[in-house]
């Protein structure tokens, strides 16, 4: 008779998803299918225009191991940008990037602005690797003081440049560096101002970009059109290093800053960046008041993120004896505590729980000893 009571166990058991209540008190952890490296993907952002600058105090938030919440619903709109992502080989300009797959377009919406292309291949192991940029806006440059176009208005990276990883997570750092030349034409100032510069000479320039990241802070993000969500926050110093050559071999000419922020969200990669004023002078502070670029994602088609099937708990077991079932199983990293809970109709998915929770790896359920009583299935649920 006993044989007809078998306990029998329903599938094995798995672990709960955490309640909506602990959204980012964890920090997420990004890989590259948040990001956007498909072609037909695409995104939209507002911006504010080109050589204009926007208080940013008190927007970016401070480094540490607490979520913080930040809020981009408000930004300058100024321009709409449309980031597309496209097969490498449909850009013109492919012919200077041969190792890219893909291609990042980036349009002003309004038309004023020329596109800007940047080429990258997604690495499954070492995450995106860029192999150079395209933008005819650098045919007008004012760093370091000095106005000069560059010839062409390209970068081609050597060695390709890594700048995000394929898996990013809080804490993380990272270091990249990478050299592109050009021809740089200098206004000597001997003519009559820009409508007769006078005196154009060129000169082969160098440059050395090394940026420095490090994941430092996470929490929630809200933006306007896409909403809220978790996020990381990624703090990147870049230095361009220049040098020309002015027949002697390539010597060192200045060198410029910039401090980038990046909220990275899953599913929606950047939401939003915030770059600061060029310095001269040392890095800008991590807490810079102003800021030349403010970048804020408001649409995009870029799947939702899906979130992983729950691991499973393993090595249910079950034993009947006089004094009712024995339930066993494995301890899993993580996880403090265990309810087992239990139905008579899996189909009905009407579970009920068995006892009180428990921080052990085992249950006795008594009733399993009772006469006539019906079969049980039964699962376990872990949490942190």
């Amino acid at each position: 008779m006993k044989a007809q009571r078998l306990i029998r166990k329903w599938g094995g058991g798995f672990i709960a998803g955490l309640a909506a209540g602990a959204l980012a008190q964890e920090p997420v952890t990004i890989t590259a299918s948040d990001f956007f490296n498909q072609p037909g993907q695409y995104f939209r952002a507002h911006a504010n225009a080109p050589r204009t600058t926007v208080d940013v105090s008190g927007l970016l938030g401070e480094a540490g191991n607490q979520p913080q919440a930040w809020n981009f619903l408000v930004g300058p709109r100024d321009v709409i940008y449309r980031f597309d992502y496209l097969a490498a080989a449909e850009a013109p300009q492919s012919v200077h990037f041969p190792g890219a797959t893909v291609v990042e377009r980036k349009s002003d919406e309004a038309g004023v602005l020329s596109p800007a292309w940047l080429f990258f291949t997604q690495d499954p192991a070492r995450g995106r690797v860029v192999q150079g940029f395209w933008d005819s806006s650098l045919g007008a440059v004012d760093l370091l003081g000095i106005k000069f176009r560059l010839e062409p208005p390209a970068g081609v990276f050597n060695p390709p440049l890594r700048d995000f990883p394929a898996t990013i997570s809080f804490g993380d750092q990272w270091t990249s560096t990478t050299v592109y030349t050009n021809l740089l034409t200098l206004d000597d100032g001997s003519g009559g101002g820009e409508e007769e510069p006078g005196g154009l000479f060129d000169l082969p320039q160098q440059t050395t970009y090394t940026a420095t990241a490090k994941v430092d802070a996470f929490g929630v993000v809200n933006s306007p059109g896409i909403g809220f969500g978790e996020c990381l926050r990624i703090n990147e110093l870049v230095q361009y290093d220049l040098a020309v050559d002015l027949g002697n071999g390539y010597e060192h000419f200045g060198t410029a800053y910039v401090r980038n922020y990046y909220w990275v969200r899953p599913g929606r990669g950047i939401v939003v960046q915030i770059t600061s004023e060029q310095s001269q002078s040392g890095p800008p502070p991590d807490n810079f008041p102003t800021a030349a670029i403010v970048l804020r994602m408001f649409e995009t088609n870029h799947p939702d993120p899906q979130p992983p099937p729950p691991p499973r708990i393993e090595g249910l077991t079950i034993t009947l004896g006089p004094q009712g079932a024995l339930l066993t199983w494995n301890k899993r990293s993580g996880l403090s505590t265990y309810r087992v809970e239990y139905t008579t109709n899996p189909a009905a998915n009407d579970w009920q729980p068995l006892g009180a929770p428990t921080t052990g790896n085992f249950l006795i359920d008594p009733a399993a000893a009772t006469p006539g009583a019906p079969s049980r299935f039964y699962r376990v649920v872990g949490f942190p």
